[in-house]
């Protein structure tokens, strides 16, 4: 075969693998997920024609204006700080009982019921309760999400902490291996898809519990927009702060939580895809 003939056919199998590529990625159901939504959307507020149900191009022109006119960093920067103290005091208090419970009975006991109350109590009141008692401070929201929040990280830790092989613990005893490095090669890989699941929940829940807060007591972030946005009656406004706001949070979720877990993973074997 010729050098150009060669090159021919390089070029289209690159063509062809581009082609394919992209054909999977507009043919992704996370893509199709969201364009039937959209399409529903669509049906519904034409059928419905009225103010209540705006139609995707407005709930769009709103979340553009937020982006384009900086209330989108003001206001989201402001909800961001407060999700990641009242987080970090969560992660810090979770991990502390997870760790007690899972590892000695008598700890287990201690906290069993106040995990499953905690784990019962909807996140609505401890925001209502953290407004009333700390006003518009910091405290709030940061108390609300530490409510809230830590009860889920001490059951995932808690789970995480009863897998360790105690085999592969007393086996590094009778070999006399150091104790950091049982606590790197053995304890910590044990624990780490339990720990990612417990920041990936108690994430989640923060902003959520945030946001309640915001909309209770506060002068600025999105939980207080998406007020501002009720009391004038534009349910537009409030489904595109959400969004934005949402997307915030998706994009940190699979820009730095997941690429985390990956790179902490990375001596996993890799499951085969079941087709």
């Amino acid at each position: 075969m010729s050098l150009a003939a060669q090159t021919e056919t390089l070029r289209s199998g690159r063509g062809s693998r581009g082609l394919a590529a992209l054909k999977r990625f507009i043919l992704n159901p996370r893509w199709l997920a969201l364009l039937a939504i959209l399409i529903l959307w669509q049906v519904y507020a034409m059928v419905r024609d009225s103010r209540i149900i705006p139609f995707p191009a407005d709930v769009a022109e709103d979340a553009w204006e937020i982006l384009r006119t900086g209330l989108f960093i003001e206001h989201v920067a402001a909800s961001s700080f407060r999700i990641l103290v009242g987080f970090t005091c969560a992660m810090i208090v979770g991990t502390t009982v997870g760790v007690l419970m899972g590892s000695r009975r008598s700890w287990d006991e201690f906290f069993k019921d106040l995990v499953v109350f905690g784990l019962a109590l909807p996140g609505l009141i401890y925001a209502l309760l953290s407004v009333m008692v700390f006003g518009i401070s910091l405290a709030a929201p940061v108390v609300a999400i530490l409510g809230t929040a830590y009860p889920f990280v001490a059951v995932n830790v808690s789970e995480g902490v009863r897998s360790i092989d105690k085999e592969l613990l007393d086996m590094g005893r009778a070999y006399k291996v150091g104790r950091g490095k049982v606590v790197r090669q053995i304890i910590m890989p044990s624990l780490l898809p339990f720990i990612f699941a417990a920041i990936r929940t108690g994430f989640a829940i923060s902003w959520k519990v945030c946001t309640l807060v915001e909309v209770f007591g506060a002068v600025n972030g999105a939980g207080f927009m998406i007020r501002s946005s009720f009391l004038n009656f534009s349910t537009a406004g409030i489904i595109a702060w959400s969004l934005v706001f949402a997307g915030l949070m998706l994009v940190i979720e699979y820009g730095v939580l997941v690429p985390l877990e990956r790179y902490f993973s990375r001596w996993r074997p890799k499951a085969q895809k079941v087709v």
